[in-house]
């Protein structure tokens, strides 16, 4: 099977995150996705966290009638901070070799600061989702930065087209895995954003699932 795995800290899930696992999930042909919820993000402050129970209900909840969606708790369960490497490890020893991790183009441009960034890199494929016009310089100077390679050995090719343009892969010589630069359908929606609406009392109907938008207002999990 074709397995994606998209982390984050879900806090709380919405519709954009869905809708990038959607369309991720028909380019590439995946046949699940797990929307792995990291209990201690090492590069984000936990202050703002939601429970992560209540963050991973709220998952369960969201995903909860698409075939292709799995929720995982994975790096709840397990002590100390969510690191990517481990989490995929998890997924590659439980599915086998064909393991994608699903990452904004943003959060892949800080993959230098990961824990092992060149063994992930090396050893595991990965989704970057990008907007229409994105510019992978930025992208191809982090890797080799991390690889220690130099451009003639990175190859950016065009294999294929999405309704919003081309997507491209990067393979590095050397190694056996592929980052696939896809895009996505660009959405305005933050975590952020809802918990600053739920606190305000605005109504956040459309921008979350409806099983969702009944969880956070019943079981009041934002301080307002």
């Amino acid at each position: 099977m074709r397995i994606g795995v998209l982390g984050g800290s879900f806090n709380p899930i919405h519709i954009g995150h869905l809708n990038t696992a959607q369309e991720v999930a028909g380019l590439l042909n995946m046949d699940r996705i797990y929307f792995t919820v990291s209990a201690q993000p090492p590069h984000k402050t936990t202050d703002s966290l939601i429970d992560g129970d209540h963050r991973y209900r709220m998952v369960e909840l969201a995903v909860q009638d698409n075939p292709l969606f799995f929720p995982s708790r994975i790096e709840l369960d397990r002590e100390g901070p969510s690191y990517t490497i481990d989490t995929m490890r998890h997924f590659r020893d439980k599915f086998g070799g064909d393991i994608y991790f699903i990452v904004g183009q943003d959060a892949m441009e800080d993959v230098g600061s990961w824990k092992s960034a060149a063994t992930l890199l090396k050893t595991f494929n990965f989704v970057v989702t990008t907007r229409p016009g994105h510019d992978s310089s930025a992208l191809l100077d982090v890797l080799q930065s991390v690889l220690d390679i130099k451009y003639n050995n990175v190859k950016l090719k065009s294999i294929g087209k999405t309704r919003n343009g081309p997507y491209e892969t990067i393979k590095v010589a050397g190694a056996s895995a592929v980052i696939e630069l896809v895009n996505v359908t660009p959405l305005d929606i933050s975590s952020s954003m809802i918990r600053a609406r739920v606190r305000r009392g605005d109504t956040i109907k459309y921008l979350v699932p409806a099983a969702v938008e009944r969880y956070l207002i019943e079981e009041k999990v934002i301080p307002v």
